[in-house]
């Protein structure tokens, strides 16, 4: 593979585009914020006369040791703890799933809380949305009292992570956590409905909050419209949140050129149908109830819930659901997503077996494969990045931290913060890249196989050599 045609493969245009079809606008602004820090060190570099791309270096830019100013410890963590948090809510939820009891199973159904953001395109954004179906989730768990089932919402992963990203650089803490509530299973917006199909026949009673009217709501009531679940079906119809996401939309519409620059928008226009005239027919097939009217009844509620039972019984409904997480793309752009992965993948590789070339983008090359196989959901491919990301900084952290001579290699005023950078950025990196490395399938929390601890030391060894390396021609350079 040339070097142009590496180049050609990392399109950073379509790595920004796809991370807006993966789970909203919440998780896209994690990708965009970490690509983002990478891009501005290579545009510096490229400024500064170090390189001519990612593959390209010059003179000057092989002389250069680490560019600190590419280690952005927040972006890291925070791309990397979203991820690891979508995961493992899925893996849990998995676990339930394949748990074998007669405990009741509620799956909780609902239209997603609406959002819209603009930009003046001077760094300033503002943005409308809706939290009537948020706060209704909320409130959902204490109220029934039974295990609950959900699909991961975009917005529910924006308001979980003020508490979850706590536990970023502790996943035992993370995974305590996540289990102490409903169990909540990542689909990907390409196969959302073979997702819910599978799901519906293990479950004994179904919550339907209607907040909106979409064509994803009124499908999954058609689902439910089958005599065989709609008996064991609670519709929960919120007229006063249908007419706030209707006005969204039309407010919207009306927002798009004024404020600026339109970044996120709820695609679709207002409903044809009137709230009345939908409440009207789902009262004819399925038990409706206003949220006030539920919360009044939540005793009769639970009564139904334990008289129900699974269209599947005991012993035929446990399943687990693949984590298919990856941009809902066109297959092309998938593929291109792929190509980018594996190009990538080589060039960190070439750097483990033979010499850098230029180690400042080499670390870009890292960061970039971390970047690409969290947005494919390739967890496995993550932890081997995020093992040789935390080699480099090992290595570089070894070569500058001893005082004497090297020392001068640090300006003195910013020597502890610049230590201290690479300390955060690789320890963090192996915490969570053994942990992603170890996964196995789906409903699995830890390898199987014993093969991780090797395969970590392996690729951390080999790296490490390589960078050493660098550090060593630099020194007999000067000496």
């Amino acid at each position: 593979m040339t070097n142009q045609t590496a180049a050609e493969l990392v399109d950073f245009k379509l790595l920004d585009e796809a991370s807006r079809k993966l789970l909203g606008y919440y998780v896209h602004r994690k990708f965009n914020i970490h690509l983002s820090s990478i891009l501005a060190a290579l545009n510096q570099q490229y400024q500064n006369g170090m390189s001519e791309g990612l593959t390209r270096p010059t003179p000057l830019g092989r002389q250069m040791l680490l560019d600190f100013r590419a280690l952005d410890y927040n972006a890291l963590i925070e791309v990397v703890g979203v991820c690891m948090y979508v995961l493992l809510c899925h893996t849990i939820a998995n676990s339930r799933l394949q748990h074998r009891d007669d405990a009741k199973r509620v799956l909780y159904l609902r239209g997603y809380d609406f959002e819209a953001a603009f930009t003046t395109g001077v760094g300033v954004a503002t943005g409308i949305s809706t939290w009537d179906t948020t706060g209704f989730t909320l409130d959902l768990p204490a109220l029934l009292e039974r295990p609950l089932f959900k699909v991961l919402s975009p917005k529910e992963v924006d308001s979980e992570t003020v508490t979850a990203e706590r536990y970023y650089a502790n996943l035992d803490k993370m995974i305590r956590w996540i289990r102490q509530r409903p169990a909540a299973i990542y689909l990907n917006a390409l196969h959302w409905q073979r997702g819910v199909l599978q799901l519906i026949p293990r479950m004994d009673h179904f919550i339907v909050y209607v907040s909106s009217i979409t064509e994803s709501a009124l499908w999954e009531l058609e689902q439910l419209h089958d005599e065989r679940y709609r008996d064991r079906v609670t519709v929960v119809f919120d007229e006063k949140a249908i007419e706030k996401k209707a006005s969204q939309l039309v407010l919207q519409q009306a927002m798009e050129g004024k404020l600026g620059r339109t970044i996120w928008r709820k695609p679709g226009a207002p409903p044809s149908l009137t709230a009345a005239e939908v409440r009207a027919g789902l009262a004819e097939v399925f038990m409706v109830m206003s949220p006030d009217e539920f919360k009044a009844n939540i005793e009769d509620v639970r009564r139904r819930i334990d008289n129900n039972h699974s269209e599947l019984k005991t012993g035929e409904r446990e399943t687990e659901l693949d984590f298919e997480f990856y941009p809902a793309v066109e297959d092309s752009d998938l593929r291109r997503l792929q190509a980018m992965s594996q190009a990538l993948a080589k060039l960190v590789e070439a750097g483990q077996t033979g010499p850098i070339d230029c180690l400042s983008l080499y670390v870009a090359q890292i960061q970039l494969l971390i970047h690409v196989t969290l947005l494919l959901g390739d967890h496995e491919a993550t932890g081997r990045a995020l093992c040789a990301y935390s080699a480099v900084m090992w290595s570089s952290s070894n070569h500058y931290e001893p005082t004497g001579e090297r020392a001068a290699d640090l300006p003195e005023g910013s020597r502890a913060q610049l230590l201290g950078m690479l300390d955060s950025n690789g320890g963090f990196a192996e915490y969570a890249g053994r942990r992603l490395l170890a996964y196995g399938r789906s409903h699995e929390l830890s390898d199987q196989t014993g093969q991780v601890d090797a395969t970590w030391t392996a690729i951390f060894d080999a790296t490490r050599k390589s960078v050493d390396n660098v550090f060593a021609g630099r020194q007999r350079a000067t000496e």
